[in-house]
């Protein structure tokens, strides 16, 4: 039977997490492909998100906090883009913008487990998470190759 789309989100929020800690260190040695693996984790999770979860959590009447979580994702990718062209040799540039994605990211992960991934136990049944789980697993698969630019 397919995964709760609640366990698959968690092992990325801590996968995730694991990699902006590693990050926002100074000193990290492969920083550009270390950046490069957060990316193609947490891109394609915020995309699977917004299409397959988000919607519903808006169908099931949990509307004004699935907005909000798209404006965070929304400020995650504008930060993402902003390293994207700078440069890895200022380093303190650099660790100071991964330092405020991962508090954005530390801030949405704990909404989502604490307020959003219990409401949805609530109000859906586990075939409903199960399914919401391979529909968010399908999102993420089509955004796989924008996460790679």
């Amino acid at each position: 039977m397919a995964q709760s789309v609640i366990d698959i989100l968690k092992q990325e929020h801590e996968m995730v997490l694991s990699q902006l800690s590693e990050l926002s260190s100074t000193g990290t040695s492969n920083r550009e492909q270390k950046y490069n693996s957060l990316k193609e984790n947490l891109i394609p999770h915020m995309i699977g998100e917004e299409q397959a979860v988000y919607p519903k959590l808006m169908d099931s009447g949990m509307k004004e906090i699935a907005l909000e979580s798209i404006e965070e994702h929304n400020a995650v990718k504008s930060l993402l883009s902003q390293l994207d062209s700078a440069s890895t040799s200022e380093e303190d540039v650099w660790v100071a913008k991964i330092k405020v994605i991962k508090e954005n990211v530390q801030h949405h992960v704990s909404e989502e487990e604490e307020e959003i991934f219990p409401e949805m136990q609530q109000k859906m049944s586990s075939d409903e998470l199960s399914s919401l789980g391979s529909s968010y697993e399908e999102a993420k698969k089509s955004a796989m190759p924008m996460a790679a630019r």
